[in-house]
């Protein structure tokens, strides 16, 4: 049994192959994190907390929220790579995350094919950036196949503005980090200067 996703704009979405497939041919292979999150979005998953323990389930301890958030973005960057509309994640804000376009689950069984259809309303997306997607021109009909080529789909503007996103969220968690040590050196100086 194989189970496929159509989504909008003729893209395809094959779980078994890893893979997106755009309605041009363009085929995105997704690691292994973005496959389970796209899964779990599909399925109707939306609470944040049950997509961080269902991505990273193998991974012991605490999955900080720039890897939640980076997997949201590296995601809607697979999206606009295949022709989706990035806005077909939304973020739910303190909340999760969620797919909010039309897909279609394919079910396929041996000679006959089961389908079910699902739609949700469009709304508005709040962005974040961290991570990138490595794009993978492979056979149209096999996503695994052995043979695969690197290749560059963005436009020089788009990656200009991916690397600015990049350094400018560099640069947030710098300086959440120093303001959260510093923030702690404060408490540490005010209660060691109280108790004395």
């Amino acid at each position: 049994m194989s189970t496929k996703f159509k989504l909008e704009n003729g893209v395809e979405f094959s779980p078994s192959e890893r893979c997106l497939i755009g309605s041009d041919g363009t085929v995105l292979e997704l690691t292994e994190n973005s496959l389970r999150f796209l899964i779990l979005l599909l399925n109707g998953v939306t609470e944040k907390e049950k997509l961080i323990h269902q991505v990273w389930k193998e991974q012991s301890g605490a999955i900080s929220e720039s890897s939640y958030y980076g997997q949201l973005y590296t995601l809607r960057k697979a999206f606009s790579q295949v022709g989706l509309k990035e806005t077909l994640i939304r973020t739910i804000p303190r909340k999760g995350a969620q797919y909010v376009g039309k897909v279609t689950k394919v079910v396929t069984e041996n000679p006959s094919s089961v389908t079910e259809e699902a739609s949700v309303n469009t709304t508005s997306l709040q962005q974040t950036t961290v991570d990138s997607v490595q794009p993978r021109v492979v056979d149209q009909n096999w996503c695994g196949k052995e043979k695969a080529e690197t290749v560059n789909v963005a436009p020089r503007g788009i990656l200009a503005e991916s690397r600015l996103n990049k350094f400018a969220s560099l640069l947030a968690v710098v300086a959440v980090c120093w303001l959260s040590i510093l923030s702690v050196l404060i408490v540490y100086i005010l209660l060691n200067h109280i108790t004395n």
